[in-house]
């Protein structure tokens, strides 16, 4: 067979797997038969430097080198469980039956909503990496809408925990535009194109006030995502272009890419899967965490942070399956090296990336503190869906680390928000 028409054979490889219901069933059902256990792993048990060595196993390797290293301890909390609902379960299952995708090019055909490839993946599929990652797009971390506002970040000294800055956003409203399975149809201008938007709208320091970010996700991860900054102070908004979503936003640790966990688009990188692993993730309940009275609102507090530079979440982490991969960018003048990136099984977030700079060296870890609906606000929690509840990014070159702290909401927002007029019509 000529390269080319290999090539072209191999890029659709993951059309139409012939997954039976059981097995998708399985895959969106991971501690159905229990949750993961490994020796000396149980509710209360604190990891830190004394006893690190003993749970190296069910870290990530980060992880491990900042506990080993004094830098934080970690609680062992209660386990829970929340699976995708029926509906988008469903959804799966029909996009699996027809799914074709060009691996490497960023192209998807066929989809019909839910998870493009809900099955386990092989080790021995040369693209079961950009599966996993196209999962974690199509997953349900956006369950059709979210709110967060107030949506506080810190900007800390590494050492002392100092805040030297805080900015609030409010909104920050993010909405999938297709295939909804938990809230109703949307029609926004655009959204045949578009399937996801980010709106993020700084009430203060007065400084940014109004400065805001609006990104539209494209369909076609071939094409380049439609990113704009508004600038309050000037009442104009600019294009972004693609390099500008590897810069610090807003003079965080944490870049437009970064967002989730992971926010680039699919065809920029290539994908390795390293394997299926059972380890410690911040996932918990809100109930469980130690909270703080600042920044509180009638019905909501944040967790606390503690640790070297106040940069860990203080609340318990629990035994989780997860998926790894490993992205490398192909533009040579991207800062990153690679990442190396942990999917959830149960709800697909990226609950931990880490990080390298383009000479191999550790540059940053990614922690995404994920609540079960059990902690949330009451109307979050009828909706029975995992929602971001803490994250911080610790730049370890630089000693300085980003906490983020979220008040969620996923009523359905307007698609009125959605747009310039809207970010101007508030000022």
């Amino acid at each position: 067979m000529a390269p080319l028409i290999t090539s072209l054979v191999m890029g659709v490889v993951g059309s139409a797997f012939a997954a039976t219901d059981a097995e998708i069933d399985a895959f969106f059902h991971p501690y159905a038969k229990g949750f993961p256990t490994a020796p000396g792993v149980k509710e209360g048990v604190v990891i830190d430097k004394t006893n690190a060595d003993q749970f190296k196993d069910v870290l990530a390797p980060q992880v491990y080198n900042q506990i080993k290293a004094g830098n934080t301890s970690i609680r062992v909390g209660k386990n829970y469980s929340d699976p995708a609902p029926a509906a988008y379960i469903a959804a799966s299952k029909k996009t699996a039956a027809q799914a074709k995708v060009a691996f490497g090019q960023g192209k998807i055909e066929g989809y019909a909503g839910g998870m493009p490839f809900p099955y386990e993946p092989s080790a021995s599929d040369p693209n079961a990496a950009e599966k996993l990652v196209w999962n974690n797009r199509y997953g349900l971390e956006v369950p059709d809408d979210i709110n967060v506002d107030p949506f506080v970040w810190e900007y800390r000294d590494g050492n002392t925990g100092k805040i030297n800055r805080t900015v609030t956003f409010g909104p920050g409203a993010l909405s999938n535009t297709q295939f909804r399975t938990i809230n109703a149809p949307v029609n926004l201008p655009g959204s045949d194109e578009f399937y996801n938007y980010i709106n993020l709208v700084v009430k203060s320091p007065q400084d940014l006030k109004d400065t805001a970010v609006l990104f539209k996700r494209r369909a076609d991860s071939s094409r380049d995502d439609d990113g704009q900054l508004y600038l309050g102070f000037q009442r104009r908004a600019r294009r972004l272009s693609t390099a500008a979503t590897t810069d610090p936003f807003l003079g965080s640790n944490v870049m437009i890419e970064e967002f989730r966990g992971f926010n680039g688009k699919v065809s920029d990188f290539t994908w390795k899967y390293l394997g299926t692993k059972n380890i410690l993730v911040p996932y918990y309940s809100h109930n469980d965490a130690k909270l703080r009275d600042d920044y509180k609102t009638a019905d909501w507090r944040y967790p606390a942070w503690g640790g070297k530079g106040s940069c860990w979440v203080e609340a318990p982490w629990s035994l989780r399956k997860v998926y790894v991969v490993d992205m490398v960018p192909k533009r040579a003048d991207h800062p990153v090296g690679h990442r190396t990136l942990y999917f959830e099984a149960e709800s697909f977030f990226g609950a931990l990336s880490e990080v390298y700079d383009r000479k191999g060296e550790f540059w940053k870890l990614w922690m995404l503190g994920v609540g079960h609906s059990s902690g949330q606000l009451p109307a979050a929690a009828k909706k029975g869906r995992w929602t971001w509840d803490s994250a911080s990014a610790i730049d370890v070159q630089a000693n300085q680390c980003t906490t983020l702290n979220f008040r969620v909401s996923l009523d359905p927002i307007p698609v009125s928000v959605y747009t310039i007029e809207y970010i101007r019509s508030r000022q």
